[in-house]
């Protein structure tokens, strides 16, 4: 069974129930008018459209119809509830329309088709969308720590597992420091991991303690961004830098006894595991900040959903779910940031940045970031506020 067919049940009411397809509707409101005369019409924006899912639930087995009857009666509670979409994470809505498929020739089974709308804002809970994917990044982390273990080794097993680990701690620590970061964090890091090599014997003893500890690095990581005062223009590189890193450290060659025993390579393939799942967690708390430039949101966003995909095939079931949650909980958070520019000017002389803002009617530092501004005193063509 791969991943993908991992992603197959949902919840709504706390009703848990199969599916194995979905649809998603969105949009925009949008009035064209075609001005007579005009070369380019005008488009007024009247807001974003009521999103609509469609769910495509089956009921299987003996009891199937006491199943059935009990979602139907969810499905026809008024009100708004939460759906837990398999594919989409949390999702605040309300069923619309249903409608079901049964035959005598299909005996302890049956499907149904379920339209859900957003449920609106009257009844909806307040909830912070960055702060259930904080919540969910940390969630990821705790679960990468409950799944690392290591097996027995003999003496010499363990000092070549030691003499490996440390290596890959340095080419880690060699590729952090290209990365860009503050300096102050920079030396942190780089204190941190050399802490943790001069201890790493006593740490290995007890793998929960080396878990810890590497989970101090990623937090150090995926916080300091946040601590050092990272601007959001320099988000995107750093969370690339880190998604790099968390594969940097398999680069090394298994000599000697580290290449040839069998315990000591299956526990440098879980080191591996856990080191990569802490600092693509760090990558994406990283990302997860407010951006006042969408290009700059969305490559951060790309880089770090891509480097959670990249790990879920090689996720036992229980790290999968959460993985699958956060990254669910990280696009929500990034995409409810609404960056869109509100106007566009063509600027044919080239004028200063806080002429231009002020024109626009944005702030000026929202203005250069947004248009990616080189040199604030002489801009010119199109620029977007």
């Amino acid at each position: 069974m791969s991943f993908r067919d991992r992603l197959s049940q949902a919840t709504f009411r706390d009703m848990a129930f199969l599916t194995e397809s979905h649809d998603a509707r969105g949009g925009q409101r949008l009035v064209v008018h075609e001005l007579p005369g005009a070369d380019f019409p005008e488009v007024e924006y009247l807001g974003p459209k009521a999103g609509e899912w469609k769910l495509n639930a089956y009921f299987i087995g003996p009891d199937y119809d006491l199943a059935r009857d009990k979602f139907l009666t969810l499905l026809a509670t008024p009100g708004a509830a939460w759906l837990n979409h398999p594919w989409l994470g949390l999702l605040w809505v309300r069923a619309r329309t249903w409608s079901i498929a049964e035959s005598n020739d299909k005996g302890g089974y049956c499907t149904m088709s379920v339209d859900f709308v957003e449920g609106g804002s009257s009844l909806q809970p307040t909830t912070d969308r960055a702060d259930v994917a904080a919540d969910r990044l940390s969630a990821l982390s705790s679960a990468s720590l409950a799944d690392f273990s290591l097996e027995a080794m003999s003496a010499g097993g363990m000092t070549a597992f030691v003499a490996t680990v440390s290596s890959k701690l340095d080419v880690l620590r060699q590729t952090l420091s290209l990365a860009t970061m503050p300096l102050t964090m920079a030396s942190q890091v780089r204190t941190l991991v050399a802490g943790m090599q001069g201890d790493l014997a006593s740490l290995m003893a007890l793998p929960a303690a080396y878990a810890t500890a590497l989970n101090g690095l990623a937090g150090l990581l995926g916080g300091g961004a946040d601590d050092a005062g990272v601007v959001d223009t320099a988000r995107p590189r750093l969370v690339r830098n880190l998604a790099t890193a968390a594969t940097s450290g398999a680069a090394v060659a298994l000599e000697g006894t580290a290449a040839t025993d069998g315990a000591v390579r299956r526990n440098l393939i879980r080191e591996d595991a856990l080191r990569q799942r802490l600092l693509v967690t760090s990558a994406a708390q990283v990302a997860l900040t407010d951006y006042r430039a969408e290009a700059d949101r969305d490559d951060a966003l790309q880089v770090a959903v891509a480097a959670i995909e990249a790990l879920l095939p090689g996720l036992p079931d229980a790290v999968f779910e959460v993985a699958v949650a956060a990254r669910s909980a990280l696009i929500d958070a990034l995409l409810a940031q609404d960056l869109r520019p509100a106007l566009v000017r063509d600027v044919v002389g080239a004028l200063p940045a806080v002429v231009l803002a002020h024109r626009l009617g944005v702030a000026e530092d929202v203005f250069l970031a947004r248009n990616a501004v080189r040199h604030p005193l002489f801009i010119s063509g199109r620029v977007h506020g």
